[in-house]
């Protein structure tokens, strides 16, 4: 200080000196130095502020005094100001504060302002006194209108409302008390007064917050609500004074969505007031205020919360309450009386019309104890139970039939512990008639099944009181439904009698089919060899004929051979017709009795169809006509590889449409057919590029890929499209199309054969699988053929087996029938294409062939057949001798005749033993040893149906051909099956 100039030390003294808040502010800086009372005015500011640049410590406020300290370095002359506002930040927030000050400048030697005094007084206490007395006074204003309760809630909220910042927010809620819960039926000594009652608030006004804000609730129940309002309004209840609450967690987040008044800034604490009358302790109200945020809650603001609520009950408040009161309890009392009366009537009536309805329902009803102590019934329960009211508990063994007691009181013991209802059916000893006699018109009796339901009531406690129990009897739904049980067993019967009599005659027609067959093949073989050697002067050992020298008379020969061997092929193509006929009627006879089934697996589609369409390059090569294979982007965008799918009815459709189109193009000048194959998520018939029309679904086909064995895979709709350039079909022909028994019209037979079921099967097919067929064609210009399926993506099997359902479905023979080459020739005038039978070279040394047919005369074609090719063949009339003649053979392990053996052609259905339970029993023996290698075995029969097919693999054969077959077809696959086993049909490895 000895530093300091003379003027500023005398300043300094003058001011410690001063009993008042007193300030220096000195130098162009104004650094600021002030004595100890003033240290009570700046708060948590002192004592850095002391000696510094206050804009710093000052910051908040400074703006107003550098102005102020501006002007009066200018004007040399003293600044007085009353009641100025500041909002001070010296107690840790931003507070409301008035100051009133006076600032005299000091002079220095140079006669410039060097500094300024000032003496300060804060006036917050008296400036908000004041302010808040106007709203107290405000509110009794508005309050000495007041007539009604109704309108007292109102005008405390009108009273408040210009006191935008000591009240920024405020809630009324009135308090409706409900009627004591009485505990009396379960604690009979306990007094209902005991007993807290359960209170509800109702929202009368409000200030500050919008009507529909999630904290304004229009009602809140302080027994069962959860609102953060609920806690404090039960402790301001039990204190019976104001509670302050502290703004935070869900609450502040209300808040902050809140345009708040005053100071625009959310309350941080919330007052809550109960308002009760001043002679007595009852509750009437509550005030909830928000309070100043800039001002802390202290002995002022709680005596202005206490005056605001005391203004209610003022005396002459508190008559217009009490009487308001008195009128309501009236009220209510004599709201409680009509009401008790109005409910006393309709129990009376109730109970009349309840026992009214229990003597008369067909059901037994009863009230019983949890210790099963019948309380009431009416009579059809009691006839049912044979008790009585009030008599001891049920005797379930007395009442219910041998085996029913301990089920009874085991749903008993259920419902009485778990507290929930149990229903179940059980029999009771008494004897129930039948409405029908039996055959011998004497009348039926059975037990009496009754359904018993118990429905246990519970107490306010969760305790089992009573026990509701229905008895039903519903011995005639159980007569019905045995009735009906036996019905639907005679219907599955009759069905499994119709499948039974379908396969025998399908089994019955194939067989003389395939020995007609056999024979043709044997006459044409036969015949061509006579007109080979014919041509070529001799006969067929090689011999000349002297007779035969002449040309005109070999010309005369030959022409009956060729003669002959047409009318053998036209035996072999109607017998290959009938038989195509067979297979369509046993599909449609399965899909008539919903016995025929898609069996998913996963498949790859695209190599499926390669496969198939492999089968037709013969025919195609033969007709002329050209493929054209298609496949879309679509299907490697959607990486279709694996899919659920049934391979065997997806090639069905696609090998029908495919013979059909090489059939209705064979006769066009411009022969050339199209398969498209793509993919899609969504159905392909919402949107086509084709222009196909579908067919609408039919309701007979439901759709079976929503069954379990389906998956969850991602749906994918696979799309198959056949395209062609044959005569195409005009609108009225389209409308025949897809129907049973139909073609596009009664040329189409004559010119092309057929059946008219191929479309119609295919479209059942097709639906069964989730999908859809159609067409689009014009007369002249070749059809469109599309169908879809519904497929699942799946995973690649962990073993992935051989298929042999291509050579199942379609032979060559059958591809050849089905695409017309005999109608077409004859259609022409031309002679039957008489397609040579291949020679079909033996495996060197000739094949060793166990023939295993009861048929004698199927054993003497085929036997005679395969010798006629060069081969060895053994014959076995049933499974026992194919048996026994194995044992004799290099396959036994056991010392034997040691008889050649290449391959087994077994028949299924035979005596003594059939071929199933032979080839079984060949694979055991195979398994434990007694049999060396693998016995090659083909399964030959007429069962031509796929599951019959398929059993027949899963029985051990290693591959079927269905009665009747040609030769060729039987050598080829003889050959291919031998190629495949004969490292392990050499007894040496």
């Amino acid at each position: 200080m000895t530093q300091w100039p003379a003027q500023l030390r005398q300043m300094v003294l003058l001011v410690v000196q001063d009993p008042s808040p007193a300030v220096v502010y000195w130098g162009d800086n104004a650094t600021i130095i002030y004595n100890e009372p003033y240290t009570q005015l700046i708060g948590r500011k002192h004592p850095a502020l002391q000696g510094q640049d206050p804009k710093i410590e000052f910051a908040e406020i400074w703006d107003h005094f550098e102005r102020l300290l501006a002007k009066q370095r200018e004007t040399a002359e003293t600044v007085v100001e009353a009641n100025a506002f500041l909002l001070l930040f010296r107690h840790g927030f931003f507070e409301e504060t008035f100051f009133s000050w006076k600032f005299v400048p000091i002079i220095g030697h140079e006669g410039w302002v060097v500094g300024s005094h000032a003496t300060v007084v804060e006036v917050t206490r008296e400036i908000l006194s004041d302010r808040r007395l106007k709203t107290v006074r405000a509110l009794s204003r508005q309050l000495s209108g007041s007539e009604s309760i109704k309108d007292l809630w109102r005008r405390i909220i009108l009273g408040i409302e210009g006191a935008d910042k000591d009240i920024p927010l405020a809630l009324l809620y009135s308090v409706a008390v409900q009627k004591l819960a009485s505990k009396r039926s379960k604690f009979p000594n306990l007094s209902e007064t005991n007993v807290p009652a359960s209170t509800i608030c109702i929202l009368e006004s409000l200030i500050g917050i919008p009507v529909d804000h999630e904290l304004a609730a229009e009602s809140l129940d302080l027994g069962s609500d959860d609102t953060c309002l609920v806690s404090p309004l039960k402790k301001a209840i039990e204190e019976m004074t104001p509670v302050v609450v502290q703004v935070d967690g869900k609450l502040k987040d209300m808040f902050e969505r809140i345009e708040w008044r005053g100071h625009g800034v959310p309350a941080t604490q919330v007052v809550v007031c109960p308002i009760t009358p001043g002679d007595s302790n009852n509750v009437l109200a509550f005030l909830i205020i928000a309070l100043n945020p800039r001002r802390p809650y202290d002995d002022d603001y709680r005596g202005f919360v206490h005056l605001l609520t005391q203004q209610v009950t003022m005396p002459e408040l508190s008559a217009v309450i009490l009487r308001e009161e008195v009128q309501r309890r009236q009220q209510i009392s004599t709201e409680e009386a009509l009401a008790r009366d109005r409910l006393y009537r309709e129990l009376s009536e109730a109970e009349t019309k309840f026992a009214r309805f229990a003597t008369r329902a067909p059901i037994g009803l009863g009230i019983l104890t949890p210790e099963s102590l019948a309380l009431s019934a009416n009579d059809l329960w009691l006839e049912l139970t044979q008790l009585e009211v009030g008599s001891s508990a049920v005797s379930w063994p007395a009442v219910l039939c041998e085996g029913e007691p301990d089920r009874v009181n085991e749903g008993w013991e259920r419902m009485i512990s778990g507290k929930k209802s149990v229903t179940m059916q059980t029999r009771i000893k008494r004897r129930w008639q039948a409405p029908d006699p039996d055959t011998n018109g004497k009348a039926q009796y059975s037990e009496t099944h009754i359904l018993l339901a118990m429905h246990p009531d519970l107490d306010e406690f969760g305790e089992v009181t009573t026990v509701m129990s229905c008895i039903t009897d519903v011995s005639g739904l159980k007569w019905s439904e045995l009735q009906l049980r036996k019905k639907m067993d005679q219907a599955i019967e009759m069905k499994r009698q119709q499948e039974r009599f379908i396969d025998m005659t399908s089994h019955e027609m194939r067989n003389p089919l395939s020995a007609l067959i056999g024979c043709a093949d044997a006459i044409i073989t036969s015949l061509n060899e006579l007109r080979t050697a014919t041509r070529m002067g001799g006969v067929p050992n090689g011999t000349r004929n002297p007779h035969l020298e002449r040309d005109s008379e070999i010309s005369k020969h030959l022409h009956l051979l060729d003669e002959t061997i047409e009318a053998a092929d036209t035996i072999i193509y109607c017998a290959m017709h009938q038989k195509r006929i067979i297979d369509d009627i046993l599909t449609l006879s399965r899909l008539d009795s919903n016995l025929l089934l898609v069996s998913p697996e996963p498949s790859q589609p695209i190599h499926l169809v390669r496969s198939a369409l492999k089968m037709f390059e013969a025919e195609l090569k033969r007709a002329e006509t050209k493929l054209e294979v298609t496949e879309e982007p679509s299907l490697e965008t959607l990486q279709v590889q694996w899919t659920l799918l049934d391979p065997s009815r997806v090639l069905q459709v696609l090998i029908n449409l495919m013979t059909n189109a090489i059939k209705f193009t064979r006769t066009e000048p411009h022969r050339h057919i199209k398969i498209t194959m793509g993919a899609s998520l969504d159905k392909p018939s919402m949107s086509n590029s084709f222009g196909v029309q579908y067919v609408r679904k039919n309701s007979t086909s439901p759709d079976q890929t929503a069954k379990p064995e389906w998956g969850d895979g991602e749906i994918i709709y696979l799309c198959i499209t056949v395209t062609d350039t044959g005569r195409g079909l005009d609108e009225s022909e389209i409308k025949n199309l897809f129907h049973l028994f139909a073609q596009a019209s009664p040329k189409t037979h004559q010119t092309y054969g057929g059946s008219g079921l191929g479309l119609f099967i295919s479209r059942q097919l097709v639906e069964m699988q989730g999908g859809e067929i159609g067409v689009a064609s014009q007369a002249g210009k070749g059809s469109i053929f599309q169908f879809y399926v519904k497929t699942r993506r799946t995973t690649a099997p962990e073993e992935i087996q051989e298929k042999t359902d291509l050579q199942l479905l379609v032979r060559e023979d059958a591809l050849r029938e089905a695409c017309a080459v005999e109608i077409s020739a004859l259609q022409n005038g031309m002679k039957m294409p008489n397609i040579q039978l291949e020679n079909v070279a033996p495996l060197s040394p000739a094949l060793h062939i166990l023939v295993v047919e009861d048929n004698l005369v199927n054993q003497k074609v085929v036997s005679k057949q395969l010798r006629k090719s060069g081969h060895f063949v053994s014959v076995a009339n049933h499974g026992e001798e194919a048996l026994e003649f194995i044992r004799g053979s290099e396959f036994w392990l056991e010392e034997g005749g040691g008889v050649r053996l290449s391959v087994v052609l077994m028949d299924l259905e035979m005596p003594v033993m059939d071929g199933i339970t032979c080839v079984k029993r060949i694979r055991e023996l195979q398994r434990i040893g007694l049999i060396r290698g693998h016995v090659p075995v083909i399964a030959v029969t007429a069962n031509a149906r796929k599951d019959q097919i398929m059993m027949s693999m899963n029985a051990g054969m290693d591959d079927v051909t269905t009665k009747p077959y040609r030769m060729q077809d039987m050598l080829k696959q003889i050959e291919k099956l031998v190629a495949r086993y004969t490292r392990m049909a050499m007894p040496g490895d």
